[in-house]
């Protein structure tokens, strides 16, 4: 089935999700976090996304963030994509193999508390998926420190892509990963900027008074911590136990992993029905239009702008180009 149209209007909330075609490559280890950093702060100083959340697992990356310019969505995952794709490659030295799912999910949330669910869930991923306790022990790259402690701007190091290096097989450790980090960082002289906005996504929705955001906060880590209760009874029934931090930053990258993650796209996230079907008719209605203003472009009418909130094709060739006789 293919994937439906993007839809990224100005001032909407979005739960992204980029998923690795194959392999275990994001890491909770030293070189790793300095590839996914450096690749987020270059992507957003180039299309500066609103980033609330984010959060790294080994096979897919959660984010949720909010839209002032429409086209730095789409800039900042092809940016981003693009350059990890390449440091990766370098350090597993392999050259032209594809590292990321074709496209990205991105349904657009609707509701302040659709929104603290969407929040909620990325943040429980590692314990729902028992690779840690609680986020609070997650070893992996996560927004949640800079989250809880107030902190809104990192500045992390600028790698180039000729800096990294193909790791010997016997390097594709912790100590390899770490030395090879601390050396490409210690090269590595740019820095850039990487900017958090946690309340965002409520400002999006009007909620701008401090105190009604404190309270949102509040209850974002409450619903975070009984989920994670529920996690850690789930498993003490099952007799099973986390992979823990040591697991996490020992392992060594994995080139061939299948992920078992599958779903299908979707344009919204919304828990009011009236609300998404109201929001999935005006999406089909303006992809209908496109579709006729596409039709007109090919004839060579370009009179009709394309509809607003959709991301136009690339114009149709007219004609061929005539070389020299």
């Amino acid at each position: 089935m293919p994937s439906p149209l993007k839809y990224h209007p100005h001032g909407s909330v979005l739960f992204v999700t980029l998923s690795l075609e194959e392999g275990l490559l994001l890491l909770a280890n030293p070189l790793c976090e300095a590839i996914v950093k450096s690749c987020l702060a270059r992507a957003q100083a180039l299309h500066p996304l609103k980033i609330c959340h984010f959060l790294v697992e080994a096979t897919h990356i959660h984010m949720i963030v909010v839209v002032e310019n429409p086209n730095d969505v789409s800039g900042f995952i092809s940016r981003f994509k693009t350059e990890s794709a390449h440091m990766l490659n370098r350090v597993l030295g392999r050259a032209k193999r594809t590292v990321w799912c074709n496209g990205y999910d991105s349904p657009v949330v609707l509701t302040p508390l659709r929104t603290l669910i969407a929040i909620t869930y990325l943040y429980a991923n590692p314990a729902k998926d028992n690779l840690e306790d609680s986020i609070t022990k997650y070893p992996g790259l996560s927004s949640w420190g800079m989250f809880t402690s107030g902190e809104r701007t990192k500045l992390w190091k600028r790698i180039r892509r000729p800096a990294l290096h193909a790791l010997s097989p016997d390097s594709h450790n912790l100590r390899g990963y770490t030395k090879e980090a601390e050396r490409v960082l210690r090269d590595s002289k740019n820095l850039h900027s990487f900017r958090l906005h946690p309340n965002a996504w409520m400002e999006a929705f009007g909620i701008t008074d401090p105190s009604e955001q404190a309270e949102w906060n509040e209850r974002l880590k409450e619903s975070l911590f009984a989920i994670e209760v529920e996690a850690r009874e789930e498993r003490v029934r099952l007799n099973r136990r986390p992979m823990g931090q040591e697991k996490l930053k020992t392992q060594a990258m994995d080139k061939y992993y299948q992920s078992k993650r599958s779903g299908r796209r979707m344009w919204c996230l919304c828990e009011d029905r009236s609300l998404r079907v109201t929001f999935i008719a005006q999406i089909k209605e303006l992809i209908h239009s496109a579709r006729l203003v596409y039709r007109r472009w090919i004839l060579g009418d370009f009179s009709v702008p394309y509809p607003l909130g959709l991301y136009p094709p690339s114009m149709p060739k007219l004609a061929e180009p005539l070389g020299a006789w």
